[in-house]
C-alpha cells in the first residue's frame, strides 16, 4: 500500500515533487505510471519513480488522476532511467519523457471515446447500478471522435476519474486513445465480414444470395468473397478497401449490405509496420540478396560460440567484434540473436541510421521474418507506436532500430547487439539527455543481465582501450570471408598531381582512367564528397565578401542546379545573387567542391555515364535511399556519388572501385576526434570495393596530405598505427579514453546576455579539483546557430579519480539548484553534454 510517491516532472530542475495518493488507488502498483498532478498553478503530467508509506512534508498536494491502466515503465526501465539521469547530468523527468514514444510523452493528451454507439443500450443499467459511470457515458454521447480527460472532468464535475475509467474499459464501454497534435493511436482501416448471427444461418444466407443476384449483382459479389473467405478461414474482418477492388464494386454496395444488416462494417486495427515492410518491397525493388544457410567459417564461429557461451552462463559481458570490412560481422550477430531466440530471450540491434544499412535490415528480415520491430526517426509517430506496442507486448523476437530503439520497452533481454559501434549518430545532439546509445546500450544488457556486442572494423578509440585493458573481451575477424581480398590502396597526392596538370578540376587523371575502365566493364563505382552542395560558398575576386547566413555564423552553401544558397545548419535558403551585395563586383567565384559539383565534372569527362547522387538533398523523401541503391544493385547505373551515406553498410558484389575526391574535408577539422574519423571513414568506404572473390576492388584516395597519419593507416590497412598514435596525444593532452569530455553550453538571442550567465555560471563551479579541469567560457565554435548565441565552459572529468562520473554530477548539479533559484526565469539556455563528440 502507497500512501505517498516521488512524481518525476518534465522540467529542468534535479528533483522529484512528493504527492499523497487518494485512498482509492492505494492497493494498486503505481511504480512507472503517468500521472496528472498539481504543481503551482499548472496540471502537469509525470511518472511516478518512487512509493511511500508517509513523509516528512507537512502539506502535501494529491494526485488529480492515473494516466494509464497499468505502468508504462518496468522497474529495469526505471533504473536505467536513474543512471541515465546520473551520468549525463540530465533531470529525471526530462530523462522519462526522452524514452517515451511520440504520442504518449508527457505533452501528450489522452482522449475518451465511447466503443461504440451500442454502449448507449447500456446507459439505463448503469444509471441505477454505477451512476458516476453512467455519467461519462452520457457525457461522451455527444462526442464520437472523443474528449480529453480534463474536458470530460469539467462536464461530468469531478477530477479522479481512473477508478471509473478503468472500469468502463474493462467492460468494453470506452476505448482511450494518445494523442500529440497528430495522434499517435493504432492504426485502423475499414473492415467487412459477414454479420455473425446471419453467418450461423446457412438458409437465410442462400435466400439473401437468391435475393441479391435478382436485384444487386455487386452486392452478391461482395456476399460471395466473404462468404468464400470465411470457409476458408473463418468469419473474420476484411479490408473494405480490398472487397470492393476485388468485385469491382462502389461503397454504396458495401453500405448497402450493412443497411440490409448482411455485413459489419468496422474500423480493426492493423500493424503499420507490416504495411510498410509491404510497400518497401512492392514491385520487387530488393536490395541484393544474400545467398541463405551460410556456413560460419572458423573465425566467426569462434567468435559466435564466445559470445553465446557468455549467455548460456547468463553473465553480463561486453564483446567488441572487430572484424575487417567484408568479415562477416552480420553473420555473427543473426547466429548469436538465434541463439538467443532459442532461450526464450529477446534481442535489441541498434544500427547507425536505418535508412543507410537497408541490407542489413533485409538480411534480418528474410531470417527471423516477422518477429522483427523496426524503430527508426524515419517512420511517423503512428509507426513508431505500433512497434512500441508489439515490443511491449511481446509480439517481437527482435528489435532493429538506431539510437531511440535503445528504450524499447522490451522483457527478458538476452542480448544488445550495437553495429558500427564507433559512429557518431549514436550520440544524441538535439535534447535531453544527450546519451550516446553505444555506452547507455551496454548499460541496460547489464540491467538485464544480457550480453552486450559492439562491432566495428573501425572501433573507436574509447572502446579499443578498454578491450586492451580487458573491461571488453576483444574478439577479431582479420581476414574476409569467402576468400574475397581487401582492396587496393592508391593514394593521390594532389598537391603533386596539380603541379603535373594530372588534375582534371577536382578530380585527379588517375581515378579517372581507373573509373572509365570500371565503367566499361559493367563494374560498379562509389565516389566518395563528404560535401553536398556545389561549392562551399560564394566569393567575390574583389573584396573576398561571401554571404553568411543571417541566423548562423556560416557562409551560405552554393547550390548551382537551383541557383539558391543554403544554410546547412538552419535550413535558411535565397536566390544566389548575381553581384557582391557589399561592392557591386560581378564576378563571384565558386570555391570548395561539393557532391553537386563533382557529379557536373564527372558528367562533363565521361558523357554519358550512368550516376545518381546520394545525399540529403536527394534522399529527403521517404523510401528514397532505397530506390537510388536497388537502381545500383541492379547496374542500372554505373556510378554511385555521395556524401558519407555511400560508405556505410553497402555490400554489393558488383563493385569494384572506390574514389575518394577529397579525404582532407574530415581531415582538417579542428576537433581532437578528427584523425580518428578521418580514418575510420576512409576504411569504412574502402571497404565497400572487391567484397566477392572473384573481383578484385581498388580504393583510390585523393589527399593534400599523403603523410598524415590517419592517411598512412589507411593506406597500409593498420588500426593499431592509427591507435597508438591517437592514444599517445590524447593521453598528453588528458581527452577521451583518459577523461570524460563534458561541454556545458549557454544559449540565447542576447549575446551579451549569454556571456554573462556563462561567467556567472562558471563562477559557482570550483577553480580546480582532483577530478576536472575546468576550462572557459569561451565563444562557440559557430558562435551563433538558428539565432542563439553560444558560449562554452569545457570540462574534463578524470575517468581515474571519479571513474563513475559521481562527484561531477554532484558538482554540477548543486551549481546548477543554486543557478536556477537565481537565474531561474532568464531566457539563457543551460545545457551540459557529458562524453560530448566535440565541441561544435
Amino acid at each position: 500500500m502507497s500512501d505517498f510517491v516521488q512524481v518525476a516532472l518534465p522540467i529542468p530542475l534535479f528533483k522529484t515533487f512528493t504527492y499523497s495518493v487518494p485512498e482509492e488507488w492505494r492497493d494498486l502498483d503505481l511504480l512507472g505510471m503517468r500521472v496528472s498532478v498539481p504543481f503551482g498553478r499548472r496540471t502537469l503530467t509525470g511518472v511516478i519513480v518512487e512509493e511511500r508509506s508517509e513523509t516528512d512534508l507537512a502539506k502535501v498536494r494529491a494526485i488529480l488522476d492515473l494516466l494509464d491502466p497499468e505502468p508504462l515503465f518496468s522497474p529495469e526501465m526505471l533504473r536505467f532511467a536513474d543512471w541515465m539521469t546520473h551520468y549525463y547530468v540530465s533531470p529525471i523527468g526530462e530523462t522519462l519523457r526522452s524514452m517515451m514514444p511520440q504520442g504518449m510523452t508527457p505533452e501528450s493528451t489522452q482522449r475518451i471515446a465511447l466503443a461504440g454507439p451500442e454502449v448507449l443500450e447500456e446507459l439505463p443499467a448503469l444509471r441505477r447500478s454505477a451512476p458516476r459511470q453512467a455519467a461519462i457515458i452520457a457525457a461522451l454521447a455527444d462526442h464520437p471522435k472523443g474528449i480529453t480527460i480534463t474536458y470530460l472532468q469539467r462536464k461530468v464535475g469531478a477530477d479522479a476519474l481512473y477508478t471509473q475509467l478503468a472500469s468502463l474499459e474493462e467492460k468494453g464501454f470506452i476505448i482511450r486513445k494518445m494523442e500529440r497534435g497528430k495522434r499517435s493511436a493504432p492504426k485502423t482501416v475499414r473492415g467487412a465480414r459477414i454479420a455473425p448471427e446471419l453467418f450461423d444461418d446457412e438458409e437465410s444466407i442462400h435466400e439473401l444470395f437468391d435475393e441479391l443476384d435478382r436485384s444487386a449483382p455487386k452486392q452478391a459479389a461482395i456476399m460471395l468473397l466473404l462468404y468464400t473467405q470465411s470457409m476458408r478461414v473463418g468469419n473474420d474482418f476484411v479490408f473494405a478497401a480490398d472487397l470492393l477492388e476485388a468485385a469491382d464494386a462502389s461503397d454504396s454496395a458495401l453500405k448497402g449490405l450493412a443497411a440490409r444488416g448482411a455485413i459489419e462494417l468496422e474500423d480493426i486495427e492493423v500493424s503499420r509496420e507490416e504495411m510498410l515492410a509491404d510497400e518497401e518491397t512492392q514491385g520487387g525493388r530488393t536490395l541484393e540478396p544474400h545467398e541463405g544457410g551460410i556456413i560460419p567459417n572458423d573465425a566467426q564461429r569462434a567468435a559466435i560460440d564466445a559470445i553465446t557461451g557468455a549467455m548460456d552462463q547468463k553473465e553480463f559481458k561486453t564483446f567488441l567484434l572487430h572484424g575487417v570490412t567484408g568479415s562477416g560481422k552480420t553473420q555473427v550477430y543473426i547466429e548469436a540473436i538465434r541463439h538467443a531466440i532459442a532461450a526464450g530471450k529477446k534481442s535489441l540491434l541498434l544500427v547507425p541510421e536505418i535508412t543507410l544499412t537497408l541490407q542489413l535490415v533485409e538480411r534480418f528480415r528474410g531470417v527471423f521474418g516477422d518477429r522483427i520491430v523496426l524503430l527508426h526517426s524515419r517512420m511517423s509517430p503512428g509507426e513508431r507506436y505500433d512497434g512500441w506496442r508489439r515490443a511491449a507486448s511481446g509480439g517481437c523476437d527482435v528489435v532493429i532500430g538506431a539510437r531511440s530503439a535503445l528504450f524499447a520497452p522490451l522483457r527478458n533481454i538476452g542480448i544488445v547487439v550495437v553495429d558500427e559501434e564507433h559512429e557518431g549518430s549514436y550520440k544524441q545532439y538535439d535534447a535531453q539527455p544527450r546519451y550516446n546509445a553505444r555506452d547507455a546500450g551496454i548499460v541496460r544488457a547489464q540491467l538485464s543481465g544480457a550480453v552486450a556486442v559492439l562491432g566495428s572494423a573501425t572501433p573507436s578509440i574509447e572502446s579499443y582501450y578498454n578491450a586492451q585493458r580487458g573491461k571488453y573481451t576483444l574478439l577479431e575477424l582479420r581476414e574476409r570471408v569467402d576468400n574475397a581480398r581487401e582492396p587496393k590502396i592508391v593514394v593521390v597526392d594532389t598537391v603533386t598531381a596539380r603541379k603535373q596538370n594530372l588534375m582534371r578540376g577536382a578530380i585527379s587523371a588517375r581515378l579517372l582512367g581507373d573509373i572509365r575502365a570500371r565503367v566499361e566493364r559493367k563494374e560498379g563505382v562509389i565516389i566518395l564528397q563528404n560535401r553536398r552542395g556545389f561549392a562551399t560558398r560564394l566569393e567575390c575576386t574583389s573584396c573576398a565578401h561571401s554571404p553568411t547566413c543571417p541566423h548562423c555564423a556560416v557562409t551560405l552553401t552554393y547550390h548551382k542546379k537551383l541557383e539558391e544558397l543554403h544554410c546547412h545548419y538552419c535550413g535558411f535558403m535565397r536566390k544566389a545573387e548575381r553581384r557582391c551585395e557589399m561592392c557591386g563586383h560581378h564576378d563571384l567565384r565558386q570555391p570548395g567542391v561539393g557532391t553537386q559539383k563533382v557529379e557536373e565534372e564527372l558528367m562533363a569527362q565521361l558523357p554519358g555515364v550512368k550516376m545518381l547522387r546520394m545525399d540529403l538533398d536527394t534522399t529527403m523523401r521517404k523510401g528514397a535511399h532505397r530506390e537510388i541503391l536497388a537502381a545500383f544493385a541492379t547496374g542500372e547505373i554505373d556510378i554511385l556519388l555521395g556524401t558519407q551515406m555511400v560508405a556505410k553498410g553497402l555490400d554489393f558484389s558488383r563493385v569494384s572501385l572506390v574514389g575518394v575526391i577529397s579525404a582532407d574535408t574530415q581531415l582538417l577539422l579542428p576537433d581532437f576526434r578528427a584523425s580518428e574519423r578521418a580514418y575510420q571513414l576512409l576504411t569504412q568506404v574502402a571497404g565497400r570495393a572487391g567484397r566477392r572473390s572473384n573481383m578484385e576492388g581498388e580504393v583510390v584516395i585523393q589527399t593534400a596530405h599523403p603523410e598524415h597519419p590517419a592517411i598512412q593507416a589507411s593506406f597500409f590497412k593498420n588500426y593499431a598505427m592509427l591507435y597508438n598514435d591517437e592514444l599517445a596525444t590524447r593521453r598528453e593532452l588528458n581527452y577521451p579514453p583518459f577523461a570524460r569530455f563534458i561541454v556545458v553550453e549557454f544559449r540565447s538571442e542576447d549575446q551579451r546576455e549569454t556571456e554573462k550567465h556563462a561567467r556567472l555560471f562558471r563562477g559557482l563551479l570550483p577553480s580546480r579539483t582532483p577530478e576536472m579541469d575546468i576550462m572557459g567560457p569561451v565563444t562557440a565554435l559557430i558562435e551563433k546557430l538558428r539565432n542563439q548565441y553560444r558560449y562554452q565552459i569545457v570540462i574534463k572529468n578524470s575517468r581515474v579519480t571519479d571513474p563513475g562520473g559521481k562527484i561531477f554530477y554532484r558538482i554540477f548539479s548543486e551549481a546548477y539548484e543554486r543557478y536556477s533559484a537565481d537565474h531561474g526565469k532568464s531566457s539563457v539556455q543551460v545545457i551540459v553534454d557529458v562524453d560530448a563528440q566535440g565541441m561544435g
